[in-house]
């Protein structure tokens, strides 16, 4: 007889990542070119969906000088420099989450693309062994993960010590809610059934019927 979830180990866990990291102002080519081309992959890539334990990421460029067009303040990018904001809700500890990225050859070339494109004038020097430039010139973030993730971890809104359908505690940044906790990828992809065929690896084109604007807005 089945009874309630009370304890979670580290690997069953989900937690938040959210980057706000700052662009050089000419890269928005350059980071779309890195977004169809981790889409559109004709390299293979193996299937990460366990080890990476990724629920769910988004991807949101902004323009240097702009904001995301809300009548308050969130999403603002500098006057000098540019905005990518990435969010992902995924399984497990940052360190083992963030590797199995930095791991692979094919995504580890994009992140070196992308890490690139930064802009850390003013926020860090380019000597620092944790700032983009110095990571880039010792070879990438394969050469240097710790640095990468330090690196992140200077951009990363989220605390990932919190984990998700945790109580709210004094002092914590956010209340990180999840329906199902302890439901890790890993154990959708080796116990839902047909799952590797309803969700293959290498994605289907999905049609999507369209979905309706709040009425009276």
């Amino acid at each position: 007889m089945a009874t309630p979830i009370k304890r979670l180990i580290q690997s069953e866990q989900q937690h938040m990542l959210l980057l706000f990291l700052p662009l050089k102002d000419n890269s928005a080519d350059k980071v779309q070119h890195v977004l169809t081309t981790l889409k559109q992959a004709t390299v293979p890539v193996n299937d990460m969906r366990a080890s990476t334990g990724v629920h769910f990421s988004m991807f949101y460029h902004l323009p240097k000088g702009q904001s995301a067009g809300l009548p308050i303040p969130s999403f603002q990018a500098m006057d000098d420099r540019g905005l990518f904001v990435v969010q992902a809700i995924y399984d497990a500890d940052f360190e083992p989450y963030i590797k199995s990225f930095v791991d692979n050859d094919f995504i580890a070339g994009l992140l070196d693309a992308i890490i690139g494109e930064l802009n850390e004038d003013g926020i860090v020097e380019p000597t620092d062994p944790t700032s983009a430039a110095r990571i880039i010139e010792k070879g990438g973030v394969k050469n240097s993960p710790a640095a990468f993730n330090c690196l992140l971890m200077r951009y990363n809104f989220s605390d990932p010590t919190i984990p998700a359908a945790t109580k709210p505690k004094l002092g914590q940044k956010f209340i990180l809610n999840y329906t199902f906790p302890g439901l890790t990828i890993g154990k959708i992809l080796a116990n839902y059934p047909d799952a590797q065929v309803l969700w293959p690896s290498k994605p289907e084109d999905i049609e999507f019927d369209p979905s309706d604007p709040p009425s009276e807005c």
